[in-house]
């Protein structure tokens, strides 16, 4: 096995570890009694444990990105809450087909490194001005933009975490039908905060 193979099969174990039993179970000893590899080779690889959980976190936030963009590019030539909803609809199959990976940032285990936390802001970042720049299209020029996208990012988070956490009950159109509603609610209180203006300027 050549030395990146090698290595992605250390980071998968070792994922597969912390998704399980959190960062502190992911012991060097640990992964590399599961890996079948000597713990030295660890070191060779990554230094310590730390630049480890490091690598895993871009690793992993890497993929989770690309779903994100991969997500947004298929919903090319559709536009508003039509364009929100079929994002939401890949990132359901991208949790289906990657659930640990997705688990690792929306229900984040204890004991993380102190990488996880900037990686996280980041990638939410991009998902908010994502969500501001949909909001602005839109046309809720009577609501908020940023705490509009601060909203409609943590109900994505929730839904989102929800089917990894119960995906029996979480059917997809159970989660698409209440983000349609949630849609047709922000498109209401829109029409109300507009009515409001109007009438306070009377």
């Amino acid at each position: 096995m050549s030395g990146a193979a090698r290595r992605e099969q250390i980071l998968d174990v070792a994922l597969a570890i912390v998704d399980r039993e959190g960062f502190h179970a992911a012991t060097p000893a640990r992964i590399a009694d599961e890996a079948g590899v000597h713990r030295t080779l660890i070191y060779q690889q990554f230094g310590d444990v730390t630049g480890l959980f490091v690598a895993l976190v871009d690793r992993e936030g890497d993929r989770d990105q690309a779903d994100f963009a991969a997500a947004v590019a298929s919903a090319e030539g559709l536009a508003g809450l039509e364009q929100l909803r079929a994002v939401l609809a890949r990132l359901i199959e991208a949790i289906d087909e990657n659930p640990a990976s997705w688990r690792l940032f929306l229900s984040p285990p204890l004991g993380a490194p102190a990488e996880f936390g900037r990686r996280l802001e980041v990638s939410q970042e991009r998902v908010r001005k994502y969500l501001a720049e949909v909001v602005a299209d839109i046309g809720l020029d009577q609501l908020d933009p940023e705490l509009t996208a601060r909203v409609m990012h943590a109900g994505a988070r929730e839904l989102l975490a929800f089917r990894l956490e119960n995906p029996d009950s979480a059917a997809v159109d159970r989660l698409l039908e209440f983000a349609d509603r949630m849609g047709a609610g922000l498109l209401m209180l829109q029409k109300l905060a507009s009515r409001l203006g109007r009438e306070a300027s009377l």
